[in-house]
């Protein structure tokens, strides 16, 4: 199991720079940690406890309701977590509760220590502005050409790779088997699932793009020079398609970047986007962070893959999925919102 142990806390008092409290109870939640304790001295923490097996990965988070939310992975903690945790006893992981949060208070303080991989995704920040949505001159579901505003994020540099889904699912379905490879052959439905998991791994809320969101960060933000495709005019140049991709799937990051740095926008796989697909959204879309529709049959797909036509891999370019569908082009990546 991933989840090793819950550690009930109660909060007795918060006397300057000094947090208090005392144990309650403890409940094993798999068998190869053991032995966890507790103590704390000034404004540290100090949980110990007996490791069966090595671990890959364990991270520190804290609630303060009792378990029903928990914020973490905790960052300033030392000892046996994070990498590479050995078996052993006596196992000890530090957390300095006042440098992570200035200060802590809740009726019922509890930790919880996660095994996982970790999972490092790489992002990249996209200044928030305002863009011109849509192409006039493309198919009649990219017009009209409309204004769009949208806040800060941050979105995957890459692709999601079957190395990654794998470390979070613990299975793989892709048709085109690589670790560097894009994962693929996953519906819509299949990432929502992934994304929980990560998120309760990380603890972070990472989700699918929008619409709006994916098309601005393609088209290079506020660096934007007006590419055709996502980097470049020739798609040879940032794309894996028909007519270079040799029927398959390629590495992610291999060709060139876009303005923004993000590379195979355009090409290798289609990927996912949050919102449901219409074909005149676009006349009646909310200009400010729009979501797209609040019903539908269908969810967006957008960038081409490595089996289409160079112009299906173009910026404004739409295409739609049932949200059980699966192919060997379907793939991905995420985004964070501040």
């Amino acid at each position: 199991m991933k989840l090793f142990r819950n550690f009930h806390l109660h909060l007795w008092a918060v006397l300057s720079a000094v947090v208090t409290v005392f144990f309650a109870c403890n409940n094993l939640n798999a068998q190869n940690l053991t032995n966890a304790e507790f103590y704390q001295k000034e404004t540290k923490v100090y949980i110990t406890y007996s490791l069966d097996q090595n671990a890959s990965f364990i991270s520190l988070y804290v609630s303060t309701d009792g378990g029903k939310n928990f914020q973490g992975p905790l960052k300033m903690v030392t000892g046996d977590v994070g990498k590479g945790v050995k078996a052993g006893e006596s196992k000890l992981i530090v957390w300095d509760a006042l440098e992570e949060f200035g200060s802590i208070r809740g009726s019922e303080i509890c930790f919880m220590v996660k095994e996982g991989v970790d999972v490092q995704i790489e992002m990249v920040f996209v200044e928030g502005g305002t863009f011109q949505m849509g192409s006039n001159i493309g198919n009649e579901d990219e017009m009209p050409v409309h204004t769009v505003v949208l806040g800060d994020y941050y979105i995957g540099k890459y692709e999601i790779t079957q190395e990654q889904w794998e470390a979070v699912m613990g299975s793989n379905p892709s048709y085109f088997r690589g670790a560097a490879l894009p994962v693929e052959s996953v519906s819509w439905d299949d990432i929502q699932e992934f994304i929980k998991k990560l998120n309760e791994k990380t603890g972070k809320k990472y989700s699918l793009p929008t619409e709006a969101e994916w098309e601005y960060a393609s088209r290079g933000g506020k660096k934007s020079l007006g590419f055709k495709f996502s980097g470049y005019n020739k798609p040879k140049n940032v794309a894996w398609y028909d007519a270079n991709s040799g029927d398959r799937t390629r590495p992610v990051g291999k060709k060139e970047a876009n303005e923004l740095g993000i590379y195979d926008m355009s090409g290798n796989v289609w990927e996912w986007c949050h919102d449901w697909y219409s074909e005149n959204c676009y006349r009646a879309t909310s200009h400010e962070n729009p979501k797209g529709p609040s019903i539908g049959e269908m969810r967006v797909l957008r960038g081409g893959s490595w089996r289409n036509p160079s112009d299906r891999c173009r910026s404004t370019y739409r295409s739609q999925g049932k949200p059980e569908d699966r192919h060997n082009s379907y793939g991905f990546r995420l985004v964070l919102r501040p």
